[in-house]
């Protein structure tokens, strides 16, 4: 006698689809955080390095055109100075979408700089801006831009750098733009200008003041600083 095969129909069952599914889950579970950390990491770097150099560029522009370039001191309250030197020197080799002086607009709209800490930021002034007499502007990379001019014992005190003249110039540059968390030492970097270039807030501070300053412990103030040093790294609790 012949015997006939017949054709089996091969499925998976509902327990066999909920583990697959499982498995599935836990190794999503275990990677999707270290991709969103690695992405936060280098997207952070590449925008503070765009940032620090589009300014940097700028002001070497200038020096190199036929405007010239004299130093102008910036003194504390003083926002006239700062229109001139920054109308004059800066926004012609800048790709501005908007600028605000002393006024609302061009800053975040939830209204306060925090620092690394959770203090919030020296001279926050809300959605205006940081300091007292200040220019905000915003790239067309959506990088805000904070400036405010300070006596040289405030730039040295504050923001660790020792400075030629009476005044300088703080910047502020959030390039995040007004999405959160709006954190300096996170989204948010400080430099000083002095003279004829920008240095990094911490410059003149040792290593392990900055590494100390830029920590959840710290202000946050010296992170630029502690990333230049670390080879443009940055460390866990500079990450949101």
């Amino acid at each position: 006698m012949f015997k006939y095969c017949t054709k089996k129909n091969f499925a998976f069952t509902l327990a066999e689809v909920l583990i697959t599914l499982g498995i599935i889950g836990i190794v999503a579970a275990l990677t999707i955080p270290n991709l969103v950390y690695n992405y936060r990491k280098t997207s952070a770097t590449a925008k503070l390095k765009k940032t620090y150099a589009t300014l940097q560029n700028a002001i070497q522009l200038s020096m190199a055109s036929n405007l010239g370039y004299s130093y102008v001191n910036f003194s504390d309250g003083d926002t006239d100075s700062m229109i001139n030197w920054y109308n004059y020197y800066l926004k012609p080799n800048l790709k501005v979408q908007k600028d605000c002086i002393d006024t609302p607009g061009c800053w975040h709209t939830s209204g306060v700089t925090k620092q690394l800490n959770g203090q919030t930021a020296l001279w926050d002034e809300g959605t205006k801006g940081i300091g007292g007499n200040i220019i905000v502007f915003v790239t067309i990379d959506g990088v805000m831009v904070n400036l405010d001019g300070a006596a040289a014992n405030d730039i040295e005190t504050h923001f660790g750098v020792k400075i030629d003249g009476t005044s300088g110039l703080v910047v502020h540059a959030d390039v995040n733009g007004d999405r959160p968390p709006n954190v300096i030492g996170q989204d948010i970097f400080v430099f000083v200008f002095d003279n004829k270039v920008f240095v990094p807030a911490g410059t003149n501070k040792t290593y392990d003041e900055v590494a100390a300053d830029c920590s959840a412990n710290g202000t946050g103030y010296f992170c630029f600083s502690y990333v230049l040093r670390n080879n443009w790294k940055l460390n866990d609790d500079m990450l949101f």
